[in-house]
């Protein structure tokens, strides 16, 4: 079941029309119900793997809080986090590490064949099991007091919205929203509507109507044409996955306004930055914060020197792109990632940059060279993502293609200055929608306070969304990328 389906409008209508009929109890009941029901709607017996998962987390941190031994607590959390990263190394990557294993041994020599598992991967159990280990850690850590009512964790972690590709909530922000009453207020709901509608529009209309040209232009080892058109493709997948996964993060909040709930913004203009750190505070800020917090921090952040720092930037990013998926290209994109974070920590370093300054005065001018040089800066960092972009979505291509071949051939081909020629057709449209994705990230700050909009503007949006969403909209129930992670 997915947000974008007339499946999923029959699911929320039903649970809206009970929901809104109960007491704070009967709603926890049926949203827990409901929940299960929209993840077992993909496959029923992956219920069970989430259940085993939230119980266990459960219990562990009922265990770790009264415990004052410190070895025992310490022997609570080492289960949540094996129990926990087992499954994900089973379901996730386990073919990945043995079919790597059995390459290496092949070039030592030795051949054998080691066994693989033929499973489906669960949906959202990236997203769930991150979600529920950062319980326990934080209960470990003394910040969290461990809850007594498991219907309440257990609505935290399988609540719909957010269940299968996030954000990724932390308990601390929304159980305690699950165990209070929730008051439904009138300007929360139609923010939400706002959110919903735009995040459709992100969804059908940007995304799904790129994504027949970013498979076609991804269909082979190399590109179908080269130099400027070249990085049309690479153009397409940018905004594509931009619309398809921050247009699910705001349907995702959207319906939780509905309800009276509250998610963390996950997107906030990632292609207007000027720098990788400013990326990562902007792009999936729930996982960025979930890795900083709970890897780069405990292994030292940047309190030991810059060369420990490059060290643990390098980390963190690494299984940040190992949570993406398993395969050499996630590998390569998180090192990817890492090598521009260090690199930026160090020329902020070099430079100065990093050293406290002091305030400018209020009101003071901006003038037009430090625009000019934003704006470029804007410019060149969004095409180094999109470079990254080529090699995220290499991960994505069919085992007969070799990964790291077609991004080298792809770069051969964006990079040919002899071969840059006149536009391809598809530049107008990929402007179009390209142009309402900068939009949307342009005036994220008043997109997300729809409700103290004038009623003229109010009443424009709702009706360039539904006609955008109506005549332009692919109503396929295409799944979401996240969904594969």
């Amino acid at each position: 079941m997915v947000f974008n389906s007339l499946t999923f409008l029959v699911f929320l209508a039903i649970v809206l029309l009970l929901y809104y009929r109960l007491g704070h109890l009967g709603q926890n009941r049926m949203l827990l119900v409901a929940s299960y029901v929209f993840y077992g709607w993909w496959d029923w017996r992956f219920l069970s793997l989430l259940l085993f998962s939230t119980f266990f987390d459960y219990y562990c941190a009922l265990w770790i809080e009264p415990e004052h031994n410190r070895a025992r607590r310490k022997l609570y959390l080492a289960g949540s986090m094996v129990i926990n990263m087992g499954f994900l190394g089973i379901f996730k990557y386990f073919n990945f590490f043995a079919d790597s294993l059995q390459s290496l041994l092949a070039v030592l020599g030795m051949h054998a064949s080691l066994p693989t598992l033929q499973v489906v991967l669960p949906v959202g159990i990236s997203f769930y099991t991150f979600l529920s280990m950062s319980y326990t850690i934080d209960v470990y850590r003394g910040e969290l007091k461990a809850t007594r009512d498991p219907l309440n964790f257990m609505l935290y972690v399988a609540f719909f919205p957010h269940l299968v590709a996030g954000p990724i909530v932390r308990a601390s922000f929304l159980l305690p929203q699950c165990e209070a009453p929730r008051v439904v207020k009138r300007d929360e709901v139609v923010n939400g509507v706002w959110l919903i509608l735009m995040g459709l529009v992100k969804k059908v209309v940007i995304a799904d109507r790129l994504a027949p040209v970013v498979d076609w232009g991804f269909s082979g080892s190399a590109p179908p044409f080269e130099g400027l058109n070249a990085w049309l493709i690479i153009y397409a997948f940018a905004f594509q996955i931009y619309g398809d996964f921050s247009g699910y993060s705001d349907i995702a909040r959207g319906l939780s306004k509905l309800m009276g709930f509250e998610l963390t913004v996950n997107f906030q203009a990632p292609y207007l930055v000027t720098n990788p750190s400013r990326f990562w505070q902007n792009w999936h800020i729930s996982l960025s914060t979930w890795l900083r917090d709970y890897l780069y921090i405990p292994l030292g952040g940047n309190r030991y020197g810059l060369g420990k720092t490059y060290r643990n930037l390098m980390l963190t990013m690494l299984l940040g792109g190992l949570w993406h998926g398993a395969g050499a290209a996630y590998i390569l994109w998180g090192l990817y990632h890492g090598l521009l974070l260090a690199g930026h920590r160090w020329w902020q370093s070099w430079t100065g940059a990093d050293q406290p300054r002091p305030a400018q005065p209020a009101g003071s001018p901006s003038g037009w060279l430090p625009r000019l040089k934003g704006a470029v800066m804007i410019f060149l960092f969004f095409h180094i993502t999109c470079i990254g972009w080529l090699i995220f979505r290499a991960g994505s291509l069919p085992p007969r293609l070799n990964q790291l071949l077609t991004v080298e051939n792809y770069l051969r081909a964006m990079f040919n200055l002899g071969s840059w020629g006149s536009p391809h057709p598809l530049v107008l449209g990929l402007a179009v929608l390209g142009g309402v994705s900068f939009l949307f990230q342009w005036k994220q700050a008043a997109m997300n306070r729809f409700y103290y909009w004038p009623g003229y503007w109010q009443t424009l949006a709702v009706i360039s969304s539904l006609a955008a969403i109506t005549f332009l909209g692919v109503f396929e129930g295409a799944q979401f990328i996240y969904f594969q992670f």
